[in-house]
């Protein structure tokens, strides 16, 4: 099932070839799951779950610790690691999910970034951190730029190596205007 999805893509993929690749009848898929968008959702569950803790967690910091600066060397390795345990959950999230209930998933991400980061800033303002107004338009760039890059390691199919070195390319490109926007250099 996996096999298909990641090859075919959800619009494409079919259940009659999932289900010969299975050796069972699609009418035994259909007493396991409701139709196609819920193999899918089985498929990409744990990567949406485990997202969603890492962005809970991080979200929550930011709302209590004054100060907490998600800038880290590590926090471009949380994202790898994340992205590297669930990769073909997330692979098929960020590039095989159109036509899927899951086909916006990154743009999602980005209106959540942008949001978040908006969030933080007001938190840093009240302390007097920041030192940039940006319009919501600036923020939305900011975001968008960040969460593609991230997802840059699926799309071109990098090795873990390969996507810890490109997360440090990306951390060295963008946390020092990130803190500057911030005012917590």
């Amino acid at each position: 099932m996996r096999k298909e999805f990641l090859t075919y893509g959800y619009e494409k993929a079919s259940l009659n070839r999932i289900s010969a690749a299975a050796g069972v009848t699609a009418a035994a898929l259909y007493r396991h799951f409701a139709g196609k968008e819920d193999m899918f959702y089985f498929l990409v569950k744990d990567a949406l779950d485990d997202f969603e803790k890492i962005r809970a967690s991080a979200e929550s910091r930011m709302a209590v610790q004054k100060e907490y600066s998600p800038f880290q060397a590590d926090g471009a390795e949380v994202w790898t690691d994340y992205i590297y345990s669930h990769y073909e959950g997330v692979k098929l999230l960020i590039c095989r999910s159109s036509g899927s209930r899951f086909e916006h998933f990154e743009e999602e991400l980005i209106r959540a970034e942008t949001e978040g980061n908006q969030a933080y800033a007001s938190v840093l303002k009240r302390n007097g951190k920041t030192e940039k107004d940006l319009t919501p338009l600036q923020w939305h760039i900011l975001s968008a730029s960040y969460v593609h890059l991230i997802f840059e390691t699926v799309r071109q199919d990098m090795t873990y190596d390969e996507a810890k070195e490109h997360m440090r390319f990306v951390t060295q490109l963008l946390y020092p205007g990130w803190k500057q926007i911030f005012g917590i250099e």
